[in-house]
């Protein structure tokens, strides 16, 4: 990501929509795959900040990100424990440290994502937890995803075969922002249509009021009442949880 992405991404990721609902609804099903107390967690790729916030309410976090603005704004924000990695594909952590590595949308911008996830594992404690976020859809490509550098969207069984590679056992897959993935596809759409050949920016620059925002998220959180029960079908994003083998 480029600097000003980060610069955004400090700016809002404790109020906009997209990043206080999937944080409302990944802290619940995290919850109900972690057990015990006293939990060491790692947020890969953390950026500014806001995920090990949340976090750190219920376990001992640290984080990492390749980027130094990323670090920087973690810092602004107390986080002490956040360190830079020296590769994009590799952590600055011995074996076997953590219960659980989280990564929230952060496979997507690492060209050799087999090797970091990997990696994950070889950091993870025996039978460690591991959750990701991923953008779904191969077919969704737009400029949003040129903006944010990503080198590819996730199809499910590509992101379940990867993690099997390396060495982990899926308890659960789902996919997230289903209810509005109808009204966000036509907007990236016509951005793409609109924008591509000029300066590019990820959809997170567009202004929302308060009332509006305050809405996407509230239809966001509701999805908490399928995904208690069941996964999601379909939505702009896949979320998988998964352990490592013994």
């Amino acid at each position: 990501m480029e600097k000003p992405e980060y610069e955004l991404m400090y700016r809002i990721e404790t109020t906009y929509w997209w990043y206080t609902a999937r944080r409302w609804l990944v802290m619940r099903i995290l919850r109900r795959h972690l057990k015990g107390s006293s939990l060491a967690g790692l947020d890969v790729g953390c950026g500014t900040g806001g995920n090990i916030m949340a976090l750190n309410k219920f376990s001992t976090m640290s984080g990492c990100d390749i980027a130094p603005e990323a670090v920087d704004f973690c810092r602004n924000r107390g986080l002490t424990s956040v360190v830079l990695q020296d590769r994009p594909d590799g952590l600055p952590f011995p074996d076997s440290r953590f219960d659980f590595v989280t990564g929230f949308d952060v496979m997507e911008h690492i060209e050799n994502d087999a090797r970091m996830l990997a990696d994950m594992a070889r950091v993870l404690k025996p039978n460690g937890l591991i959750l990701l976020t991923v953008p779904a859809y191969k077919s969704l490509w737009s400029v949003h995803d040129e903006s944010m550098h990503h080198k590819r969207r996730y199809d499910r069984a590509d992101l379940l075969e990867k993690l099997g590679a390396a060495g982990f056992v899926p308890e659960r897959t789902t996919h997230l922002n289903a209810f509005l993935m109808l009204l966000i596809m036509p907007v990236r759409r016509l951005l793409t249509l609109t924008k591509r050949g000029r300066e590019m920016s990820s959809d997170f620059n567009l202004p929302l009021p308060r009332w509006l925002n305050a809405i996407f998220h509230v239809v966001f959180c509701s999805e908490w009442a399928i995904l208690r029960f069941l996964p999601l079908p379909f939505g702009l994003s896949l979320l998988c949880v998964a352990r490592k083998r013994q």
